[in-house]
């Protein structure tokens, strides 16, 4: 399942600049092909994994469990995340402000490292990628947000419109299914990273977001400008006005994102 977008505007801020500048930074290394084993995160370098230490110590250690967030492995892993991004991001850097929003962030990668380390059974394998940071913005989405509409495609395919709490819950169930289902030795995902994110996200949220910020908002009665202000600068498209249909905001969104995702399948396949 692929988020492609939220119906929930932003109130605080403007605009999301530090989740932008996140996405662009990951975007940035990826192109400039950085090499990851320098910097990905090994979790038998954290003491309570055991095995070898990071040959600079602590904080050689504490540097990687941060700048593995910033790796991806695939355009494919690259997007994924960097969409998830863009659905979720910027409503959270809205709760809590500009400030806050990158050591929120940040804090969740290194739990999800954490949490990698703890419970994997191959400590030695090197982890990459933003998703345990990205799991930490869905569990304080969850928390803020969870009835809010997220249109979600389904086996790239089938796009479906469900609340925030139905698609965050069934991802979590899911990583947690995955985790404990791997079989040993074999080549896995990090789901580990992606709960200990989670957990942090939703654990944090309560503490880090603005005082006028409440937890379990209700959803948005009636699109406003569409997705990312797209009835700023679409015709037509979602923007509130007297007698505008609903229905035909989210068809017209749901055939737009499907047809991004099958150019970009194309593109990648």
């Amino acid at each position: 399942m692929l988020p492609l977008a939220d119906h929930n505007p932003i109130r605080h801020i403007r605009f999301a600049f530090v989740n932008w500048a996140l996405m662009a930074l990951c975007l940035a290394i990826f192109v400039a092909q950085v090499p990851w084993y320098d910097y990905a995160f090994t979790p038998a370098t954290l003491h309570l994994a055991g095995g070898p230490k990071a040959p600079g110590g602590t904080a050689e250690m504490l540097g990687q469990m941060v700048s593995y967030m910033f790796l991806h492995a695939t355009w494919l892993h690259l997007i994924g995340n960097l969409v998830v991004m863009w659905v979720f991001g910027d409503n959270i850097e809205d709760a809590m402000g500009h400030l806050r929003f990158p050591f929120f962030f940040i804090l969740c990668g290194m739990a999800g490292a954490g949490t990698e380390a703890l419970f994997t059974d191959q400590p030695q394998v090197p982890v990459i990628g933003a998703s345990g940071a990205i799991a930490g913005l869905m569990g304080a989405y969850l928390l803020l947000h969870p009835r809010a509409k997220v249109l979600v495609l389904v086996a790239l395919r089938v796009p479906v419109l469900v609340p925030a709490g139905l698609f965050v819950g069934l991802t979590v169930a899911l990583d947690l299914i995955s985790a404990l289902s791997q079989m040993p030795g074999e080549v896995r995902v990090a789901f580990w990273a992606h709960i200990g994110g989670f957990v942090a996200g939703a654990a944090l949220i309560p503490v880090m977001r603005k005082r006028d910020v409440p937890l379990f908002q209700p959803p948005v009665p009636h699109p406003e400008a569409g997705f990312f202000g797209a009835g700023r600068w679409l015709p037509d498209f979602g923007r509130d006005r007297p007698g505008g249909s609903r229905l035909m905001f989210w068809l017209k969104s749901a055939l737009f994102f499907v047809t991004l995702a099958w150019l970009a399948e194309s593109f990648l396949a």
